[in-house]
């Protein structure tokens, strides 16, 4: 086995239908099925840690050692996806194209810009009117 292969750490093969603890270690199912099964309090092999079975992990690689296994692993929790609030709006975008950096509602209730900053943004906003103005201009003629 190479180096860089993940390996079980009961039978030191190659896992099958691979699964992974919540302390992060890595084993087959079956293996770690029978070691769980074999003992009064469900621990880790390695570290002893507890284990909840609805908190296994199923690890989906595309070995071929799995192929013709039955998948019997207890099934992953589905977690809902989370919204990202620090995502800036396309607004937000626009303006910080514009050099208007720091636009959005957590930096304007928490501080104010500094002086580079404000000016920085006089500029952003002259080129910008300056620009629409010479557009609207050249398509007006």
């Amino acid at each position: 086995m190479s180096n860089n292969q993940i390996e079980c750490i009961i039978c030191l093969n190659s896992p099958k239908l691979p699964v992974a603890t919540q302390c992060g270690h890595i084993f087959c199912w079956h293996c770690l099925k029978s070691w769980l099964d074999s003992q009064s309090v469900l621990v880790c092999p390695v570290c002893k840690n507890g284990i909840e079975m609805d908190r296994i992990v199923k690890l989906y690689t595309n070995d071929e050692n799995n192929k013709g296994e039955v998948d019997d692993r207890p099934q992953s929790r589905r977690t809902e996806p989370i919204q990202n609030n620090n995502r800036p709006s396309f607004f937000q975008n626009f303006l910080n194209n514009f050099g208007f950096y720091g636009v959005n509602n957590e930096n304007i209730n928490n501080r104010l810009p500094d002086a580079k900053e404000v000016k920085r943004n006089k500029m952003a906003l002259f080129f910008l009117v300056l620009g629409i103005i010479l557009i609207l201009y050249i398509f007006n003629r």
